[in-house]
């Protein structure tokens, strides 16, 4: 690497780190330079370009460049930097060889990104609050990109009162118990940090103790990572039920993430975003500026039809452009399925059947991958 291909390395990386902070630049602009980035320096990308005929250059707009799908994760190495950080998706009964790996070369944009993020969807009013995270520490996961942003999240915005207190293998619930009482004892309000597992599991040990806490008002619940606990699946209305019940936190009050290990930055949902006088979903993910999110027809990848009057649009995969993934990939098409909601942002339907990602396979195939 010559030291000038560094130097523009380094100027990329810092305009999205700015325009992260402060939009301030052009979208647009970074988007179609960062793709010019990552075909210079990632050969499997590269390939795929050549093939459908796409290149820098001779492309007018971000939603030409070529999606990477997140499956491509787990057979190549997508980095255009030397790594500094390498996160790994949940290992699955598969084996250690189907996990997806993201190499991330720039850690502090992925810090500039939780700073710019969690405090607006999270913390609108306020800096910092007791929190109570029930989520592995980066100790605990080195290779969780979750435990990561969380770590920061303590780190940057936990207040005096913040406590960790996920164990070897599941919530220290006299911990967490010892912390509900102290805010419901000095009336100050807090954040609980929680997947929907472990959430679930402290759900389940304060109704076997008899316990319910009212937390004071303008305490709230971010949570995270599905609804599914081991042995049985809990339904969103039943869990937001069980959090009313037993720490006094209303449904208006929980706050979800929408991330992946193969991208840097977080959709969230608008629930602690007042006034929606938009007419938005307070329940539909919104993406962040730096972010551009669309549906897409699992056939054709052509963008589903929007919403009409008050209904939901279209069912499709859900595809990412994030300017903070400059370091992997910017174009990534999940394997998730959602659909547009009304007012923007879309809604989460669940992962998609095989049948489905039919065309993320061929991409694949097109990378080099068999």
């Amino acid at each position: 690497m010559t030291e000038s291909t560094t130097a523009s390395s380094s100027d990329l990386v810092a305009r999205i780190q700015r325009f992260v902070a402060s939009s301030e630049g052009d979208f647009e602009t970074l988007a179609l330079e960062s793709f010019a980035f990552q075909y210079e320096r990632i050969e499997s990308f590269r390939r795929l370009c050549d093939g459908r005929g796409v290149r820098p250059g001779d492309t007018a707009s971000w939603r030409e460049v070529p999606q990477v799908p997140a499956s491509a994760f787990k057979s190549l190495a997508l980095h255009a930097a030397s790594p500094q950080v390498t996160f790994k998706t949940s290992g699955t009964t598969q084996g250690e060889e189907h996990r997806g790996v993201h190499h991330h070369p720039f850690p502090d944009l992925y810090r500039a990104v939780i700073d710019a993020s969690f405090p607006r969807f999270c913390l609108p009013g306020t800096d910092r609050l007791p929190l109570l995270s029930l989520i592995p520490s980066a100790e605990q996961v080195p290779d969780s990109s979750l435990s990561f942003m969380i770590d920061h999240v303590l780190e940057r915005f936990g207040d005096e009162g913040s406590a960790a207190v996920f164990g070897k293998s599941r919530v220290e619930l006299p911990k967490a118990r010892s912390w509900l009482g102290a805010r419901q004892r000095d009336n100050r309000p807090g954040m609980i940090l929680a997947t929907g597992f472990t959430l679930v599991q402290l759900l389940d040990g304060l109704e076997r103790m008899g316990l319910r806490f009212r937390l004071p008002p303008g305490s709230a619940l971010f949570e995270t990572g599905g609804l599914k606990g081991r042995t049985r699946e809990i339904s969103r209305a039943d869990l937001l039920a069980r959090v009313g019940t037993h720490l006094g936190i209303p449904a208006q009050r929980v706050v979800s993430e929408y991330g992946m290990t193969e991208l840097t930055s977080q959709c969230y949902t608008r629930t602690l975003l007042e006034p929606l006088d938009d007419g938005g979903d307070p329940t539909a993910f919104v993406a962040p500026p730096w972010m551009r999110v669309r549906i897409l027809d699992p056939e054709t990848l052509e963008e589903v039809p929007e919403c009409e009057g008050k209904g939901e649009g279209g069912l499709g995969l859900i595809s990412i452009f994030d300017l903070a993934n400059v370091g992997s990939a910017v174009h990534v098409l999940t394997e998730d399925l959602g659909r547009p909601a009304p007012g923007g942002g879309f809604h989460l339907v669940g992962r998609a059947a095989g049948a489905e990602l039919r065309g993320c396979s061929l991409t694949v195939e097109e990378m080099g991958v068999g």
